[in-house]
């Protein structure tokens, strides 16, 4: 390290020789690589908990010891008496690091614009890179009160393939519609058919999946509503001038219409770009039809409603018959309203990073998780982020890196192991399993160790980390027959060892039921 001390002042006395007619301060700043700010949260993610984690990728080719700096504030400008300041902040891994509000420096729900910075061991500073995020800790208890509007059919004034704005089985929200460049007309639209009149009050909207300006960011444009299609009028609270944002959550007071027009005025290119629009009703889950007998309630917890892996089989195979029900129409309530009380319940993966889908889906889903003490419930890959999640969405971050077991394989590579720990050898949800062992990772995302700190350290005591790699793989509660895992035990190959440990928990529900 004191070579790499003596590379980074030898290339300063060189810029300083050469005659650079800057300040050294910009100069100095210029050399040293900030943080990158594409963890969580990004660029307004809206985070569930008052002591947020916030995550950062670790800044690249940086020579030197540093830490982080941090500053939180309401105004963007971070004067002097609206800012919560943090400093020394350790790196946590080779890729990420992340710091939690302190006591005492809880966030009110609003808006807060967020920076942070590299800190060379010599007490030379990196450029701030800055974004901005909403606390929303109120709204999030609860389920968020909105039902998906079903869209019959999506029309544009021009460009190709429609159709992906309200492709909501795109579940990364990958594929897109651009307008044309030059259409010569006024402004360009978007028209959804509701087929009949549909009491709308929300729109999710999806402009891009960048986390800077890109092609297609929607600038100014506005929603009207029309019973017709011919006639419009604007809705009011809908007409936004100056966006600057990728991402809108657009809420107003519900119009009751079959057709709702979407006016793009400008864009910050040649094109809009619009990777999806969800509508949203106002309303309450209807309660599904159950199995009278034991049956596995499964939370389809893709953006279409279904599991990530064939976890209707899985269940099958080992004898018990499944409900799912998707995560958007999921709430304590209904849980609570089925004819007949669920075995078990499981939470599934999701293939789609956190940041392109509509989050308050998930809360009545994160209600289950936070007040269900008396039914056996498994969380599989996002499902097991959801343990976290559930007491704050900041509790899970970017790795940093895909781990992805069968891509590693196939290159030749040796997966890593996870290591049960050493109090939890003999749990019952490890039996016949091996220590180490092998399983199905298909992520990038996962519960920070220090949402893990969190929860036992303060007054989310029950929950604990049994099994890691280099990341925490599986929790289970000491309060109720709650558990996780990271990875995919419903994946049936000749090399995934997670699998036994799953059908243990469908083992332990199954007794559990017959206990009561």
């Amino acid at each position: 390290m004191k070579h790499s001390h003596f590379l980074l002042s030898a290339f300063l006395t060189m810029w300083l020789f050469f005659g650079c007619n800057a300040p050294m301060e910009s100069k100095i700043s210029d050399l040293i690589p900030p943080p990158t700010l594409n963890n969580n949260p990004q660029l307004d993610m809206v985070l569930t908990n008052s002591r947020p984690i916030l995550s950062v990728g670790n800044p690249e080719g940086i020579l030197v010891p540093y830490t982080l700096e941090y500053e939180l504030s309401t105004d963007p400008e971070f004067s002097t008496g609206s800012t919560i300041s943090y400093s020394g902040i350790p790196q946590e891994n080779r890729y990420i690091s992340e710091f939690q509000v302190k006591p005492g420096d809880e966030l009110d729900d609003g808006t807060y614009y967020w920076r942070a910075r590299t800190v060379t061991s010599d007490g030379e500073k990196s450029k701030w890179v800055k974004t901005r995020f909403y606390m929303d800790v109120k709204n999030s208890r609860t389920f968020s009160g909105f039902l998906r509007a079903s869209v019959q059919k999506v029309m544009v004034s021009d460009g190709e393939d429609p159709k992906n704005i309200t492709d909501w089985n795109d579940q990364g929200q990958i594929t897109y519609w651009n307008s044309v460049p030059t259409s010569g007309q006024p402004f360009s639209w978007v028209i959804l058919d509701m087929g009949k009149p549909t009491p709308v009050a929300r729109f999710w909207m999806l402009s891009t999946r960048s986390t800077t300006p890109a092609a297609g960011w929607l600038i100014h444009f506005v929603w009207q509503g029309s019973n017709d299609g011919i006639t419009w009028s604007d809705i009011e609270g809908t007409e936004i001038q100056k966006n600057d944002t990728y991402r809108n959550i657009i809420d107003f007071e519900p119009v009751n219409t079959r057709y709702y027009r979407l006016v793009i005025y400008s864009q910050n290119a040649l094109q809009a770009q619009l990777n999806t629009i969800i509508p949203y009703t106002h309303g309450t889950p209807k309660i599904p039809e159950v199995p009278k007998g034991r049956y596995v309630l499964l939370i389809g917890n893709q953006m279409n409603g279904y599991t990530y892996t064939n976890l209707a089989g899985f269940v099958k195979e080992r004898g018990y018959q499944s409900v799912t029900i998707p995560h958007y129409e999921l709430s304590l309530e209904v849980l609570r309203n089925l004819k007949t009380r669920p075995m078990a319940i499981i939470f599934s993966g999701n293939n789609a990073d956190w940041q392109y889908l509509p989050m308050f889906e998930y809360y009545g889903e994160f209600e289950i998780y936070r007040n269900v003490y008396d039914i056996p419930m498994m969380g599989i890959c996002a499902g097991n982020e959801f343990y976290a999640m559930a007491y704050g969405m900041s509790f899970v971050h970017w790795m940093g890196w895909f781990d992805d077991t069968m891509f590693r394989l196939n290159q030749g590579e040796t997966p890593e192991e996870i290591q049960i720990l050493p109090e939890y050898v003999n749990d019952p949800i490890f039996k016949n399993v091996p220590n180490p062992y092998r399983a199905v990772e298909i992520h990038s995302w996962a519960v920070s160790p220090v949402s893990a700190l969190f929860m036992q350290d303060e007054r989310y005591s029950e929950f604990h980390v049994t099994s890691r790699s280099s990341y925490i793989q599986t929790l289970k509660s000491s309060e109720r027959p709650a558990y996780s895992e990271q990875f995919h035990g419903a994946v049936i190959n000749d090399y995934n060892q997670g699998i036994t440990y799953l059908a243990n928990f469908l083992e332990i529900a199954e007794h559990y039921s017959e206990g009561k």
